[in-house]
This record gives C-alpha cells, structure tokens and sequence, in this order.
C-alpha cells in the first residue's frame, strides 16, 4: 500500500507499507516494515511480501531487517498487473511460507529483537492506514487466523508528513520524498524498498525535531 485511498482494482489488494517506533524505557527503536504486497486483481487479496525494518529511535539508523516473500494460497498463481506493479514474479512467491508461518516468523524475530518486552513502548508505523486498518485483519479473518495486538496501533506516516509540512501527500512516498528534497529509493511498490524509504522520511522528520505520535483509534 503505497497509499490509503483505494485501490486502482477497488480495494481488492494494495502492497503494505509501514514501521514500528519504540521509546524507553528501553532503548529506543524504530522499526520500519513495508507492504504485505497483496496479489493485486483479484478477490481476496493477499499478501505476498512482508518486509521489516527496525530502526534505532535516537539515531534512526536501520538495525535489524526482518523480509520474507509470502505464498498466496486462494489464488497461487500471480496476477500480469501485479507483476508489473511490484515486480514481483511468480517464482519468488513459490514455495515460500504461507501468511501464518510468516506471522510466527514475524513474532519470533520481535521478541529476538526485545519488541515484545513489556517494558518497551513501540508502535508501527505505515503510509497509509489500509495496512493494519484494512489489509492484515481482513485477510487473517478470512483465513481464522488471529491479529496480535502489536498490530493493532500505529502512525500513519502520511499524517505525521501533513502535521510537519502542512500539505498532504497525494501520492504518498513519491510526494513526501519530494517534499523533503530526498532521491526515491528503488522500486515504486516494492516492498523493501518502500520501507527504506519510509525509514529515510522518519529520519528526515525527526532531525527537523518532528514527534511522532500515535494516529490510529483504538479497535
């Protein structure tokens, strides 16, 4: 999900951009994670990337990266459309990990990196609210899988940039690099590649003595 406004096929699957914040009383971190990339085209979407990246919160340096490509089990075989989008193709989704050995994956490698230390105040943070609003709890409870809580508060980046600049970014990424003076990194809709830029915008905010806060309601 590049953006929170609909998607091109009407919603039905976006890529997934976003990060995770922690502040002390632990050290603080900041963890950036792109896009579930969904097999976009087609009824239910789902999720084909998802990348992490965890952040130091003082210096906003990458620490720890966290990617995995994900297998679609309702509709295998990819779409043209999302190939071309997110370059993505068919033998990088084969074979891999289903969305529930990848959530675990995720929870093992949050609790490796102390994410789940009751003592660490963090939240993600993505461009966009479809991601965490939309995407992850839509497709889990069609596949009866459960939401960790973790995933259930966030920033949107998209309105963290619209406090600090005063303007809202449109095209999401492209705008707010653009607005910040900073060269686009990789890929347009690939999932890792978002994220370091998510993580480059952070840090560019913040340097300018930006606060992140929370932007999501509660479930």
């Amino acid at each position: 999900m590049a953006t929170a406004s609909p998607a091109a096929d009407g919603g039905r699957g976006r890529p997934w951009e976003g990060g995770l914040v922690s502040w002390p009383p632990a050290p603080p971190l900041t963890l950036p994670w792109t896009w579930m990339g969904p097999n976009w085209g087609q009824h239910p979407g789902e999720i084909i990337e998802f990348p992490i990246l965890k952040l130091n919160g003082r210096t906003m340096e990458i620490e720890s990266t966290f990617h995995m490509y994900v297998q679609p089990v309702v509709h295998p075989q990819l779409t043209p459309f999302c190939t071309e989008l997110t370059g993505i193709i068919q033998a990088m989704v084969d074979g891999q990990p289903r969305l529930q050995q990848v959530l675990e994956r995720v929870d093992e490698w949050m609790a490796k990196e102390g994410l789940l230390d009751p003592n660490v105040k963090s939240i993600f943070v993505t461009c966009g609210d479809w991601d965490l609003k939309v995407m992850l709890p839509g497709q889990c409870h069609y596949l009866g899988l459960p939401v960790a809580d973790y995933f259930k508060q966030w920033i949107n980046l998209k309105k963290a940039y619209s406090f600090a600049m005063g303007c809202w970014p449109k095209n999401g990424l492209l705008d707010m690099n653009k607005g910040l003076s900073l060269q686009h990194i990789g890929r347009p809709h690939s999932g890792i590649d978002d994220c370091k830029n998510i993580a480059n915008i952070m840090k560019t905010l913040a340097y300018r003595g930006f606060i992140f806060k929370q932007t999501s309601k509660p479930f």
